[in-house]
């Protein structure tokens, strides 16, 4: 249980160093319908061909294929098309289940086309499969939101397949484009601030959506926003279980009378040892936290110890045996889950 529980926190731990590792290439997830022309995006976006298009399904059952491209400082991460399978929910399932192999995204892109803007009956039901997957994505990262970028793709069809070249087509460009993130945003569970109109085929706006995407764009203040609220939930939750754990331990071992004062100590040593890990400044260590909260640990033994005194002037009847364990048990587990918490906003702040 004990080498379970450490292995799982350092896991953790490496893994929340690597997520902050700002050499590390961005995860982008590239959803939207069958007809968006994802991965001609994708293509475009890295300026060569680095997956196969209309690939409505991947080797050996896998439903997206992950694609580093350093050059753009981001792995893409391609899905197939929502509408390339009759039933999508079962396609959002086995996405989930497959993304459990992946790291989490630093950012989503949601490609809308022309079509689904006028079918809104269309553009919902994709929303609808998207917002699966972010709603799963936001609850398996503590209810982060993960940053959204939503591209209008084939934006030359607006134009009879022709670029904008004149001031009034650049104005129904940025019309059209108000427009796109108005109605997007009407379905999307996490609004997203940018719409890029590009063209694939005519090679219009990639440099955009390329620039947003990079290390140097503003969303990578997102990217890092999203990742430092990220490890400050998942930090939490798993300090809580560890100061549940040693809590529970406490009023276990609360039974025993004198005996439990020096084993409850000496869980709460191994416990302060532990939330150690997430010190952010190496001179804050669990023996300067026993010298600077020495009145939360003589508080903690002072309590045990009047708890264990008050019990035992009861124990003569049944009734009184049970108050007694009651005590202990309540004074056992508390008094450990104050010297956590105590600890845990010592190493932390």
């Amino acid at each position: 249980m004990s080498n379970k529980l450490f292995n799982e926190l350092f896991a953790t731990l490496d893994c929340l160093q690597e997520t902050l590792n700002s050499n590390r290439l961005h995860i982008c997830y590239c959803l939207g319908s069958t007809d968006a022309n994802k991965s001609s995006l994708i293509n475009s976006i890295c300026e060569k061909e680095v997956c196969k298009v209309s690939n409505d399904q991947m080797a050996d059952g896998e439903i997206f294929q992950i694609l580093p491209v350093a050059e753009v400082n981001a792995s893409f991460v391609d899905i197939i098309g929502f509408g390339s399978q009759k039933d999508d929910s079962s396609l959002v399932e086995k996405l989930k289940e497959q993304m459990q192999t992946v790291l989490f995204p630093d950012a989503v892109i949601v490609v809308i086309t022309r079509e689904e803007l006028i079918n809104t009956k269309s553009l919902k039901n994709t929303m609808d499969d998207v917002n699966n997957v972010l709603n799963w994505m936001k609850k398996e990262c503590y209810n982060t939101e993960i940053p959204v970028i939503c591209v209008l793709n084939k934006i030359d069809e607006y134009f009879n397949n022709e670029l904008p070249n004149s001031d009034a087509d650049v104005k129904k460009v940025e019309e059209y484009t108000r427009k796109t993130l108005e109605l997007v945003n009407k379905y999307l569970v996490i609004p997203t601030a940018k719409c890029i109109p590009v063209s694939v085929t005519k090679n219009y706006g990639i440099n955009q959506l390329r620039l947003s995407i990079n290390a140097v764009s503003p969303l990578n203040a997102q990217i890092i926003d999203k990742n430092l609220d990220y490890i400050s939930q998942y930090r939490r939750s798993i300090a809580n279980q560890i100061i549940a754990a040693f809590s529970t331990a406490s009023a276990a071992v609360s039974f025993l009378p004198i005996a439990d004062i020096i084993i409850v100590t000496f869980f709460q040593e191994w416990m302060c040892r532990m939330l150690a890990c997430f010190s952010v400044d190496p001179s804050r260590t669990p023996d300067s936290f026993k010298t600077v909260n020495r009145i939360h640990q003589g508080t903690s033994l002072a309590i045990r110890t009047g708890a264990l005194f008050v019990g035992s002037v009861f124990q003569l009847t049944l009734v009184g045996y049970l108050l007694d364990s009651g005590i202990c048990v309540f004074a056992g587990a508390m008094s450990t889950a104050a010297v956590g918490w105590a600890c845990y906003f010592y190493f932390v702040d």
